[in-house]
């Protein structure tokens, strides 16, 4: 039977696709179908099941998936929130997914003829006749809530451990770090008051009055004279207008607008009618359950943790190239470098450490699932209102008229802004070329000159000094 006749198999809510030989589900032909709330996929070759399945059938009531060759289920299998009946006999399960747990209306399960483990085997029982199988349900439920929270449990110990250990090496850096910053203030101590002490001895030459027998110490620096409190500070935000920070806001608002209206317009193919909108819904709908399952899968500790590693090695690697290209021109600069390399990795463990204590605590008292939730609510509330919008607007005979003369001069500014890219690519040839050409010249000839005025500065200093 071909896919694009299911409809021939529908019988009130009752839709049955069993015994067909399918190696794979049609879901986007079955969700198609919305009054179709009990499906019968029995007696096929099944092996799996696709990873948008119980996205878009979440309305489905009854699912008969017996005698086929399942081997496991998607973890977003919970997303079935409807799902009372759920017939799984004669497949090849071993396992169910912890998040099977979340399936608030299940009540009655038939896991027989599966290879299960012995634990879940002796929780799910025989399922022989309904008493049986509803008892199945609630028993196989409670037992993988019990398993995710001890699995949670395991989870957050292991994770104050590393939090634990991460504040003792923490701290262990940071008296390296205090005790080096010790050392180089007693040494540049020591210095300045060697440096103060020979020119001292030197002007005591140079006026006839030299004293060798004087010992001179650190003078500390005079304290800077108290500053006026610049009234522009005071100023800043009471006078009249918008705010930096209102500005900035207003700007990403109208980015996000943006975003949004070129996005439904590339979804619709330029049809921004209600009719183009509710075709193009289930494309938009399937498209921002991949990106959240994708937002999901990145946010992942392992993935983050990755990530970081390998932007880290990646900038460590660039900035040590850059800083040995730099040195071989001015010299040794750790003598100024250093107090801001101390300042910049004391401001980075302060920063990595209480960013692992943000993260944590958005991990265990964030909701995601209330999130996206709460974000789907909205969506379709908002296109509920723009249906009505658009219904209204189309009743304005002088609106239509202008969007009709719009449309007419559509073409006309695209081929005005394909004149006008050619143009400013023309351009950028020409730039890049020369670029090309004259640009390594230009660049030793730079170099020379760097080269040449810090010798020349070197020479300088080393001659004051003598």
């Amino acid at each position: 039977m071909a896919k694009n006749s299911l409809r021939d198999k529908l019988e009130g809510d009752e839709l049955d696709l069993g015994m067909l030989r399918w190696t794979e589900v049609p879901v986007k032909e079955i969700a198609a179908l919305p009054r179709a709330t009990k499906i019968d996929l029995s007696s096929n070759e099944l092996t799996s099941l696709p990873s948008n399945f119980a996205q878009s059938l979440g309305h489905v009531t009854r699912l008969e998936l017996g005698s086929n060759k399942i081997k496991e289920l998607p973890q977003n299998f919970y997303k079935l929130q409807n799902l009372r009946h759920l017939d799984l006999y004669n497949n090849q399960l071993t396992d169910l997914p912890l998040t099977f747990c979340q399936l608030p209306s299940l009540k009655w399960l038939d896991l027989k003829g599966n290879p299960l483990n012995e634990t879940l085997k002796k929780v799910a029982g025989d399922c022989l006749n309904r008493k049986e199988c509803e008892a199945a349900a609630r028993n196989v439920i409670a037992h993988l809530k019990n398993l995710q929270a001890q699995i949670e449990m395991e989870k957050e110990e292991k994770m104050k451990q590393e939090r634990e250990k991460e504040a003792a090496l923490t701290k262990e850096e940071d008296a390296k770090l205090a005790k080096k910053r010790a050392e180089r203030k007693a040494a540049k101590e020591k210095k300045k008051a060697e440096e103060r002490a020979a020119q001292e001895a030197q002007k005591a030459q140079l006026n006839g009055s030299a004293n060798t027998d004087k010992h001179y110490n650190a003078i500390p620096k005079p304290a800077a004279p108290p500053t006026k409190k610049s009234k522009v500070s005071q100023s800043r935000g009471t006078g009249g207008g918008w705010s930096l920070l209102a500005k900035v806001n207003m700007m990403l608002f109208v980015l996000l607008l943006t975003a949004l209206g070129t996005g439904l317009y590339v979804y619709t193919d330029g049809d921004l009618t209600p009719a183009g909108i509710t075709k193009a819904l289930p494309h938009i709908a399937e498209n921002s359950g991949l990106i959240a399952e994708y937002v999901v899968e990145v946010f992942q500790p392992e993935n983050l943790k990755q990530t970081a590693q390998t932007v880290g090695t990646t900038v460590s690697e660039t900035s040590s190239h850059l800083w040995s290209s730099l040195q071989e021109y001015t010299g040794d600069l750790s003598i100024y470098t250093e107090p801001v390399v101390d300042i910049l990795t004391e401001g980075w463990l302060w920063l990595r450490k209480h960013a692992l204590y943000v993260y944590d605590w958005i991990t265990k008292n964030v909701d995601w699932d209330s999130v996206v939730e709460a974000i789907r609510s909205a969506a379709f509330f908002m296109y509920e209102q723009f249906l009505v919008a658009c219904e209204e607007l189309s009743k304005n005979q002088a609106l239509m008229s202008v969007l009709s003369a719009i449309r007419t001069q559509t073409a006309v500014v695209m081929d005005y802004l394909a004149v006008l890219a050619g143009i400013a690519w023309e351009y950028i040839s020409h730039v890049i070329l020369y670029i090309q050409e004259e640009g390594p010249g230009i660049l030793e000839a730079a170099r020379e000159q760097a080269a040449g005025a810090l010798h020349t500065v070197k020479q300088s200093v080393q001659d004051l000094v003598k």
